[in-house]
């Protein structure tokens, strides 16, 4: 039978080689109860380059009310990839942003935004600021005539930015139909903004005139075609090419009641509208009567509403963008508007035509980890979790754990000592 003596060396020995142990597994097996670094977003930055000289063992963690810079979210991304436990938590807001120059002679630059409802955006540029913005519905856009450098944006603190600077090249609009007043304050409204224009009207069976040579319908060339009336029929299965190579097409008045602008068309046309009442004074778009879409595509967008129905929709059609303009006499609008009705009938018909255009960029705009910050936060370190507890106070002290397997051993080698001398 084993003496009490020999029970405690035996004890004392399974106690030193258990902890010898749990000493070997801690160090070779990752364990969730290693010790945990912290940041927070205005201290992370600072605390890279000691969190790199930490031995792989040491969990990292952010906690992020923004999404820092993207050179800080690209230096935890090379600590996770060389071992390091790095995880973050938080709820930086979900922003971003995009710009591109418009389809404007002019000159103007499109900025998109999405935030999340009811957040002020605070744009501004290299000179100074551009505009401000409240977020309605998760987005806004913002046209500028001018940026100088990139847009940046600030939405409850957190910082993101856009290239602005591609430069676009234009292509000529070509304006088909009849010989009318609205052909013709089409083609002069847009050639006084700035388009190069290339007018065919038909003015008797077989005989049309026009301006400029009527050049093939690809987009090489051409960036959109405005039909005023249904001789746009005599384009057929070339406008509908067009159209799907990424061309811009303006169907306006009763040109979409042409049988080969079914397919293409956002809607089909109703009876023209006639007020009541005719104005007395000025004249307005669309107070004379229009067209209006009575029923919609499935994929048609409705852009525009009067009392007399829907006045203008969309659709796209493969790469490119039809718009249905239900308005035949727009040029009434110009003639017989109030003060200012000609430069707003100039800039109506510059925004249908920049909706539309096929619009090649000089510049190739890149999207960037600062035009979305959360995205490429979640892209490289994924998805936030729960922030982790701090379990360095639970860890046990390597040392106070050698100490213990001595204290063990020394007690063993003592009993066995004094054994001996007896």
């Amino acid at each position: 039978m084993r003496s009490r003596r020999s029970t405690f060396e035996l004890a004392c020995r399974l106690a030193a080689f258990a902890l010898l142990g749990w000493l070997l597994g801690d160090s070779l097996i990752p364990s969730r109860s290693r010790r945990m670094e912290r940041a927070s977003t205005g201290a992370i930055g600072s605390r890279l380059a000691a969190w790199t000289r930490m031995p792989p063992t040491v969990r990292l963690h952010a906690d992020l009310a923004t999404t820092p810079d993207a050179w800080v979210v690209d230096w935890l991304t090379a600590l996770s990839h060389s071992g390091h436990a790095v995880t973050w938590s938080g709820a930086p807001p979900a922003v971003a942003m995009s710009s591109e120059p418009l389809a404007d002679p002019n000159g103007a630059t499109r900025i998109d935004l999405a935030a999340p409802a009811r957040t002020l955006v605070v744009l501004r540029d290299s000179a100074s600021v551009v505009d401000s913005v409240r977020v309605d519905h998760l987005g806004a856009t913002v046209v500028t005539p001018i940026v100088v450098g990139p847009v940046v944006g600030s939405a409850s603190g957190q910082r993101f930015a856009a290239d602005a600077s591609g430069a676009a090249r234009f292509r000529a609009v070509v304006v088909i139909g009849d010989a009318s007043w609205e052909g013709k304050f089409v083609v002069s409204t847009l050639e006084e903004r700035g388009w190069p224009v290339i007018a065919q009207f038909h003015v008797a069976p077989n005989v049309d005139v026009g301006q400029g040579v009527v050049l093939p319908l690809d987009t090489s060339r051409v960036a959109a075609v405005i039909a005023v009336d249904t001789t746009i029929e005599l384009l057929g299965g070339a406008l509908a090419r067009f159209v799907h190579s990424g061309g811009g097409l303006i169907l306006a008045g009763r040109s979409s009641l042409a049988p080969a602008m079914r397919l293409l068309s956002p809607g089909v046309l109703g009876a023209r509208t006639h007020p009541s009442v005719l104005p007395a004074d000025t004249i307005g778009l669309g107070s004379t009567g229009f067209y209006p879409v009575a029923s919609l595509a499935a994929d048609g967008v409705a852009l525009a509403s009067l009392p007399g129905g829907l006045a203008v929709a969309a659709r796209r059609i493969g790469a490119g963008r039809v718009m249905q303009v239900g308005f035949d006499d727009s040029w009434r609008w110009r003639m017989a508007g109030a003060t200012g009705s000609e430069t707003a009938y100039r800039d109506w018909w510059a925004r249908a035509v920049a909706a539309v255009a096929y619009l090649p960029v000089a510049s190739p705009l890149h999207s960037s980890a600062e035009s979305a910050p959360l995205v490429h936060l979640i892209d490289r370190l994924g998805a936030p979790r729960p922030t982790a507890p701090d379990v360095a106070s639970r860890s046990i002290d390597p040392r106070l754990l050698l100490a213990l397997i001595m204290i063990f051993l020394s007690a063993e080698w003592a009993s066995r000592r004094l054994r001996g001398l007896r």
